[in-house]
């Protein structure tokens, strides 16, 4: 059950094939410090996200990758709920420091603080939304670009628990609303993750009955 777990909870932490090449289309900002007091200024202002979400993984030893979809929702400062609903029906709530899932109609709890793993991704989504991820520079190396549309921030993990799984994490964020659309992330196998959220619906009020199962 625990690798199960994992194996979702990882999944919703988006990976992209090669992530020791730049995006077609994106330049490096030159200014750094002025682009995260920005994204700072833009994060500390969402209070929740609801979304719908398309995912797709990649598993190199699949001739096809499996695609899932299903919905997203985010309140400020710690609350996260992952529903899917193709091709099965799963939940997943990080509720503060717990994380409760729902496995067709059977529901579990874990708590973060009991496993570093569990912690770190739990970390990572949050401090991805709020913007605190990008500062963190004892956990990660960041570089900033921009496109046209968009921002991208490349984190590589620091520590060594999660550069055993990881090798860099995209996160993709739109000038049109300052949210971020697309999660990226590279595995040290190379297998891939990628989560579009779609749909994206920023500050209504969300009940905390729905982080709760």
């Amino acid at each position: 059950m625990n690798k199960k777990i994992l194996i979702l909870t990882t999944c919703f932490l988006a990976i992209f094939l090669n992530g020791n090449t730049q995006e077609t289309g994106f330049n490096p900002i030159d200014n750094s410090t002025e682009f995260k007091n920005k994204i700072n200024l833009l994060t500390s202002n969402t209070q929740t996200i609801q979304s719908d979400f398309i995912q797709e993984k990649h598993l190199g030893f699949l001739s096809e990758n499996i695609l899932s979809k299903g919905k997203f929702a985010f309140k400020n400062p710690n609350l996260l709920r992952w529903e899917y609903a193709e091709p099965i029906n799963y939940i997943i709530v990080f509720n503060k420091k717990s994380i409760l899932i729902n496995d067709d109609g059977k529901v579990s709890s874990f708590d973060t603080r009991s496993n570093k793993m569990f912690s770190e991704i739990n970390n990572m989504m949050i401090g991805t939304i709020q913007g605190s991820l990008f500062n963190d520079s004892e956990r990660f190396n960041v570089k900033y670009y921009e496109s046209e549309k968009q921002y991208l921030l490349e984190l590589e993990p620091k520590m060594a628990e999660m550069k055993n799984m990881l090798k860099t994490i995209k996160i993709f964020i739109d000038k049109s609303d300052n949210s971020v659309s697309s999660i990226k992330m590279v595995e040290t196998s190379d297998d891939y993750t990628k989560i579009d959220f779609v749909n994206r619906k920023l500050n209504l009020p969300i009940h905390d009955e729905k982080f709760k199962l």
